[in-house]
């Protein structure tokens, strides 16, 4: 393969191709982050502790597409990844952990969205978003020291 092939500049000039649903692309932490500090009003990264409305969610999506300065392929994986994000952060486990740890567990949430496995359909599996973040979580508790409860 030449480099000419490989080159950043030649994939950023790639036709756009539709999102596969059954495994979105990955994106970046701060691309989620930016999503959720929208639906924050800019508040920091809270998590909304009622259910989110259509409206909300369109709001989000419509500011995002706006702000951001990404491909469209790339926005709509974000939007996948935010929505499914979100169904996640409402299960028991990552819940506990976020409601626990606070924001320190937000931002491992929000980096395990970006960078886990995602099928459209299904969402994130929850469990194992739980997982990478408890393990992220113990790994930064100093040695010795109890997690906090």
């Amino acid at each position: 393969m030449s480099q000419a092939q490989t080159s950043p500049a030649m994939i950023d000039q790639a036709p756009e191709r539709a999102v596969d649903t059954s495994d979105v692309p990955l994106v970046g932490a701060r691309e989620l982050a930016l999503a959720l500090k929208i639906l924050s009003a800019g508040d920091g990264l809270l998590l909304p502790t009622v259910t989110l409305s259509d409206e909300d969610l369109r709001r989000v999506e419509r500011d995002f597409w706006q702000i951001s300065p990404r491909a469209r392929v790339r926005k709509v994986a974000v939007l996948l990844r935010f929505r499914s994000f979100l169904a996640a952060c409402q299960t028991r486990h990552v819940n506990a952990l976020i409601s626990r740890h606070g924001q320190a567990a937000l931002v491992l949430a929000l980096e395990a969205a970006a960078k886990m496995r995602l099928n459209a359909k299904w969402g994130f599996n929850p469990v194992k978003m739980a997982r990478a973040m408890s393990e992220a979580l113990d790994s930064c508790q100093p040695h010795g020291q109890p997690a906090a409860v």
